[in-house]
């Protein structure tokens, strides 16, 4: 069987995530974060520091940043659906690409397409090149920088080592130290698993660092030469990094907490897992492929679970090598007979008719907050494939393409999920009824008012720069400088304003967006503030 080409790779992420690129709109908290950071930057010039609001942004590197606006002006579209995650979408083919090229050094030319179909139905995989998050461009440079450094131990040369360690280079542009430590270590973890030491004494490991280093240092030059504000590097560096992995920012967990969300985001090819192991295991000829992907793996699971801080995305690195095992494994899994064999083809063949059913039931549900029409496509798909894989699974013993089909009808599935479900929910994730009056009633050069909270969604989609206040003094001040406007708040803040502060006044008016209710106020100077314990006009 041919090897997936870029094209191929390309064609396929299209038909998967194009119709969700195109229909579905940003949404928080992530996508439209760094959405609106993207067209502030654009906005100010600020190139070497992020800002949001008009305060600076420390959270993350500003590569993204930079790649959403390189979009935007390539595709001369302003700042939204498509510029925002084009990144995450070469991302997701250069990892797909990655993935299919090592399988078929490691396995065979005949498990390069498994492979990557394993990988882009895998739940966690598909949602988050679908999603613009910095896991998805953070994935594709690991996984160029893995294939590079693994390819080059069959025919070295000079340029692959330092590709790769370029992008580390970028992969720590993108979300920090983890995109030059997870690829080398869990390289590095793989050749010695595999008893394969010896292919690690390369040179490049002396060289190559310095490639990787010198693209966030002279990032950061430059940030210092543009007068980054005080606080910046110390929160950037510090914080961001040493604070996070020890939990000082939250998510802290348990050790093992990613043997609890794996096999969900495995899903469905968690089902596979253990006849796949045991395939690999009980073929001497596949022990080393075993060893190789089982240090790989084990490293960014004991890698992430040594840190305090940990969220379910972290150990997306381990998944490619995941769907090499499960992909080189499929001839077998079609033909095997034993135990988990037969359980992994009679989950696929449980699975997909209870979705198929579930959703199609929900489309009638009276409550359902979306029109029920758009849950048939995913559900047609995933019944009328259920229907087929029983008929491969009866036809023919053993199936010998039961598992290509079972991956087709995932993909048309997910791709009905994106072109049709998504969209639908739009409404439901994005401030409309806010976005519409604040055009209407704010003129494009008058920031939005946000009280005690980021609020980037409110204001990206009223395309108006937001404004963050944090106190009950600076929104007053605020507001007596605007003279007239918007201010929002979440419904709990405008609720518990202060007693012995001056009363808001204004019309106000309740709106929710995603799971967030919140309450806008149009003041104006003569009306937006009394003496404290005034009462309010009537609405």
């Amino acid at each position: 069987m041919q090897r997936p080409t870029a094209w191929h790779l390309f064609l396929l992420a299209a038909l998967l995530w194009g119709g969700e690129y195109l229909r579905r709109d940003l949404w928080q908290p992530d996508e439209v974060r760094y959405a609106y950071v993207a067209r502030e930057m654009a906005q100010d010039a600020h190139w070497f520091v992020p800002f949001r609001s008009g305060a600076y942004y420390a959270h993350k590197p500003p590569l993204l940043f930079w790649l959403i606006n390189l979009a935007s002006h390539a595709t001369t579209l302003p700042i939204g659906r498509l510029p925002v995650r084009l990144p995450g979408f070469f991302a997701g083919i250069l990892a797909l690409w990655a993935t299919a090229r090592l399988a078929e050094r490691w396995a065979g030319a005949k498990a390069a397409w498994p492979a990557a179909l394993t990988l882009c139905t895998t739940y966690l995989f598909w949602h988050e090149i679908g999603f613009a998050r910095m896991d998805g461009p953070l994935l594709g440079w690991t996984m160029g920088a893995l294939a590079l450094l693994f390819l080059n131990d069959d025919a070295p040369t000079r340029w692959k080592p330092a590709l790769a360690w370029l992008c580390m280079g970028l992969g720590i542009l993108t979300k920090g130290p983890v995109g030059l430590l997870i690829p080398a270590g869990a390289y590095a973890t793989a050749r010695l698993a595999a008893g394969e030491g010896r292919l690690l004494k390369k040179s490049h490991w002396l060289w190559g660092p310095f490639i990787a280093l010198a693209l966030p240092a002279a990032w950061l030059g430059l940030a210092w030469l543009q007068g980054a504000p005080e606080g910046y590097f110390r929160e950037l560096l510090f914080s961001q990094n040493l604070k996070r992995a020890a939990g000082g920012l939250g998510h802290r967990q348990p050790f093992f907490y990613f043997l609890t969300t794996a096999p969900a985001d495995l899903l469905p090819w968690t089902l596979c897992l253990p006849a796949a192991f045991l395939i690999a295991f009980r073929d001497p000829s596949r022990r080393p492929l075993l060893r190789r992907l089982g240090g790989w793996i084990g490293f960014i699971f004991v890698f992430f679970s040594l840190m305090t801080s940990k969220r379910n995305i972290y150990v997306l690195g381990a998944f490619p090598a995941v769907a090499i095992l499960i992909g080189a494994a499929w001839p077998d899994l079609d033909a095997a007979k034993f135990r988990w064999a037969r359980f992994a083809r009679g989950s696929f063949l449980l699975l997909l008719p209870v979705a198929g059913c579930g959703l199609l039931a929900a489309s009638f549900y009276p409550k359902l907050p979306i029109l029920g029409w758009t849950l048939w496509p995913a559900g047609l798909a995933a019944m009328l494939g259920s229907i087929a894989l029983w008929r491969e699974a009866r036809g023919n013993n053993p199936p010998p393409s039961f598992f290509r089909l079972a991956a087709l009808v995932l993909l048309a599935v997910q791709g009905a999920v994106g072109l049709f479900i998504y969209p639908a929910v739009n409404p439901l994730k994005t401030p409309v009824e806010f976005a519409r009056a604040a055009q209407a009633r704010l003129p494009a050069n008058r920031p939005v008012l946000i009280y005690k909270i980021n609020g980037e969604i409110l204001a990206y989609y009223a395309n108006r720069r937001g404004e963050v206040v944090r106190t009950p003094e600076k929104l007053l001040a605020a507001m007596e400088r605007e003279q007239r406007g918007l201010v929002v708040f979440l419904k709990r803040d405008f609720d518990a304003w202060p007693a012995d502060a001056p009363r808001l006044s204004g019309a106000t008016r309740e709106f929710r967006s995603g799971s967030g209710q919140y309450v806008w106020l149009e003041f104006n100077r003569a009306d937006a503030m009394l003496p404290a314990n005034t009462p309010s006009p009537a609405q």
